[in-house]
C-alpha cells in the first residue's frame, strides 16, 4: 500500500450553506452551537436558569438597564403581561391597569360544587384571557373572590367567567356591595392568527368588499421597552406608552398625552420619544410623532419641539433605534430612513437612505458601536454611513430564507452576544410556531453559523459580565454565557467538514487515522467519519466513529472511499473544545475502475 502524506484539514471560518457538500469542498457545511474565534471553531458557553419564577405568556421584547444605585433591572414584555426583575431577585408584575370599577351589587354568581364564577360588571371591556384583580369582596357560597384571576370566557360586555381555586359550597349570588375590580390592559396575540374576512390586512389591499381567501397574518403582541434614565418606558404594539418609575410605581402607568395607538417606540439620543405608526386607531401606519423634548407629556404641535410627519416609502413603519449622536434610524416594511437631529424648528431632518431593505420583524435588529444590523425580507443588511449587505451573508442567506416559516416571520428577533462577538437572529423553521433555530455572524471576520435553540426573546444583561437573558416559550429565563452545559444537561455542539475529493476522486483512499489538534478539550470528542462513492450517493460508502480523549495523539480508523466528510462532536456533561488543524492519515487502496 502506497503511503500518502497526512492531509491537513485547513478550513476557513464560517459555515457555508450556499453550495453542495462537494461544492463546499474545504469549507464547513453544518454545525450547532459553535462559533469561530480567530478563525477556528469552538463550542459555545452554556446557560443556567436565571431565577425560579417564570413569565406568563410568550416573551416578545426585553431590555436591561442600570439604576442610579448601579443595580441592573430587566424588563420583559409578553403577549399577556409586563414584568421587571430587579437585580437577580424575584419577578414583579408591573402590567398596567386599563380600568378599575367599584361594583355596588353582589357581582359573583357561584354554583354548589363548581369552581366557575360568573362575574357581572357593566361595560367591563375585558377579553377572554385578560387579567383582573378583585379586592373588598365578602364570601359568597363559601368562597371569597380576592386577588388576581384570568378571565376564562367573556359572555358579553357585562359579564364573564373566572375560575376560583376551590369549589363553592352552595349556589348563590353575592360578594358584597363594594367590590373593586382592577383590569389589566387587554392581552395580545401570540401570532399564527390568520384573518380571512372583510377588512383583514392593510387598507387598500385587494378589492373592495371581497373577503380574503388566502389569509393574512394578524399582528402579534410585541413590546417596545427602553430605559428612560432610571426608569422604563414600555409600549405594547397597538397600545399607548407606559412609564414605570422604580422608586414610586408598583405598576407601569400610562404616559399622559401620548397617542393611544402606537406600533413601536424608541428614545433617541437627544431624549425624544419617537412613536411610530402613531394615531388613534392604526390608520396612520407611516406616521412618526414625538413630544416636546422638555415635557414628554406634551405631544401638541405648537411653539415647542413636539413634531410629527408622515413617511412615504413603505406601507407601515416597523421599528426604529437611536444609532449614534444625532443619528436615528426608522424602518418601514420596505425601506430605511435616517432622522438626523438639527435643532431647527423641524427638530429632525428625515431622509430616505435605502429601499428594498425594510425590517422583516419589529425585533429583528441590533446595534453595535454606531452600526445597525438587521434582517430584511430577503437578506441581512448593515448601516453605518450607508446601507450595505453584511459580508459573506450569501454563505447562508438562501438556506435561512428557505428554512424559515414565512407565516411566522414577525417573530424573528435579533440579539448581540457581546461575550461571543456574534449577532444572532432567532427564527421559526418550517412548521414551527415559535423560534427554534438561529443564524449568526461573527463581528469582524464575518463568519456565519447556524443551529438550533428554542428562545422567543431576550436582552443583553450586564455589561460587566456580558451575559444575556433569553426566554423560552414556557417562560423560563436563562442566563446565557455561563458554564459549559445547558442548564445542568450536556450541551451538544458539533461542526461538519464538507466533502473532500480524496486522491482527486480518481482512486479509493483509506483514512487510517485522525490526528487531533485542539487548543483546548474537556471531555471526549467523537470524530464521525464517512465516505461516499460519488457526491450525490444517497448512502455512505463507508463510515466509522472514533472517540478521543484530550490526551489521545491519534485515533485509529479504517474507512475507504473517494469522497470524505467528517463531523466533530462534543456531547458530554462539562464538555468543551476549540479545534486547531485536524490531520488525516491516508493510504491508497485502489484505482478507479
Amino acid at each position: 500500500m502506497a503511503l500518502i502524506p497526512p492531509l491537513p484539514l485547513e478550513v476557513p471560518p464560517g459555515i457555508v450553506k450556499a453550495d453542495s457538500p462537494n461544492g463546499a469542498n474545504g469549507r464547513f457545511t453544518d454545525g450547532n452551537k459553535v462559533r469561530f474565534y480567530r478563525g477556528k471553531p469552538e463550542k459555545w458557553p452554556g446557560w443556567e436558569q436565571f431565577i425560579d419564577d417564570t413569565l406568563q405568556g410568550i416573551c416578545r421584547g426585553a431590555v436591561a438597564w442600570s439604576n442610579k444605585y448601579g443595580n441592573t433591572n430587566t424588563a420583559f414584555g409578553t403577549h399577556l403581561k409586563l414584568y421587571v426583575v430587579s437585580g437577580d431577585d424575584a419577578l414583579s408584575d408591573i402590567t398596567p391597569i386599563r380600568a378599575s370599577s367599584t361594583i355596588n351589587t353582589g357581582p359573583f354568581a357561584v354554583t354548589n360544587g363548581l369552581t366557575t364564577v360568573t362575574v357581572t360588571d357593566t361595560s367591563h371591556g375585558a377579553d377572554q384571557g385578560d387579567f383582573v384583580t378583585f379586592s373588598g369582596a365578602t364570601a359568597a357560597g363559601g368562597i371569597t373572590i380576592s386577588g388576581g384571576y384570568q378571565i376564562v370566557t367573556t359572555i358579553d360586555n357585562n359579564s364573564y367567567t373566572i375560575t376560583h381555586t376551590s369549589a363553592a359550597t352552595s349556589t348563590t349570588t353575592g360578594g358584597g356591595a363594594s367590590v373593586v375590580a382592577a383590569y389589566q390592559i387587554n392581552i395580545g396575540s401570540t401570532g399564527g392568527v390568520v384573518g380571512l374576512g372583510w377588512g383583514a390586512g392593510p387598507w387598500g389591499e385587494g378589492t373592495w368588499g371581497t373577503p380574503r381567501t388566502e389569509g393574512i397574518p394578524l399582528d402579534i403582541r410585541f413590546w417596545s421597552v427602553v430605559e428612560y434614565g432610571n426608569d422604563l418606558l414600555a409600549s405594547p404594539s397597538g397600545g399607548t406608552i407606559y412609564l414605570w418609575e422604580e422608586a414610586t410605581d408598583d405598576r407601569a402607568e400610562a404616559l399622559s398625552g401620548a397617542p393611544v395607538y402606537i406600533r413601536a417606540m424608541f428614545v433617541t439620543g437627544e431624549r425624544f420619544i419617537f412613536a411610530l405608526g402613531s394615531g388613534s386607531d392604526g390608520t396612520t401606519p407611516m406616521k412618526v410623532q414625538w413630544p416636546d423634548q422638555d415635557d414628554p407629556t406634551d405631544w401638541t404641535l405648537a411653539s415647542n419641539t413636539a413634531n410629527a410627519r408622515t413617511l412615504q416609502s413603505g406601507s407601515r413603519l416597523i421599528n426604529g433605534t437611536a444609532l449614534s449622536d444625532g443619528i436615528n434610524l426608522v424602518w418601514s416594511d420596505t425601506s430605511l430612513y435616517v432622522f438626523q437631529y438639527t435643532g431647527s424648528d423641524f427638530v429632525y431632518d428625515s431622509r430616505l437612505v435605502g429601499t428594498s431593505c425594510g425590517l422583516i420583524a419589529p425585533l429583528a435588529f441590533a446595534k453595535i458601536s454606531g452600526v445597525a444590523f438587521w434582517m430584511s425580507g430577503d437578506g441581512f443588511n448593515m448601516y453605518a454611513s450607508g446601507v450595505q449587505a453584511i459580508p459573506n451573508a450569501d454563505d447562508v442567506r438562501a438556506y435561512v430564507f428557505r428554512d424559515m416559516d414565512v407565516s411566522q416571520i414577525t417573530k424573528v428577533f435579533c440579539i448581540y452576544d457581546q461575550k461571543q462577538g456574534q449577532i444572532r437572529w432567532h427564527y421559526c423553521s418550517s412548521g414551527q410556531t415559535e423560534p427554534d433555530k438561529y443564524v449568526d455572524v461573527m463581528v469582524g471576520d464575518w463568519a456565519w453559523t447556524t443551529g438550533t435553540l428554542s428562545r422567543t426573546g431576550g436582552a443583553a444583561y450586564r455589561s460587566g459580565d456580558s451575559s444575556m437573558l433569553l426566554v423560552d416559550s414556557s417562560g423560563v429565563i436563562y442566563s446565557h454565557g455561563n458554564g459549559l452545559d445547558a442548564d445542568g444537561a450536556a450541551m451538544e455542539s458539533y461542526v461538519t467538514f464538507g466533502l473532500y475529493a480524496l486522491g482527486r476522486s480518481e482512486v479509493n483512499v483509506d483514512v487510517m487515522g485522525v490526528i487531533p489538534d485542539c487548543q483546548r478539550q474537556v471531555g471526549n470528542l467523537t470524530y464521525e467519519l464517512y465516505t461516499k462513492e460519488r457526491p450525490n450517493s444517497a448512502a455512505n460508502f463507508d463510515s466509522q466513529t472514533v472517540t478521543m480523549a484530550a490526551t489521545d495523539e491519534i485515533g485509529d480508523a479504517r474507512i475507504s472511499g473517494r469522497h470524505f466528510g467528517m463531523t466533530v462532536r462534543s456531547n458530554v456533561l462539562g464538555g468543551d473544545y476549540r479545534l486547531g488543524t485536524v490531520n488525516l492519515e491516508l493510504g491508497q487502496t485502489g484505482k478507479r475502475r
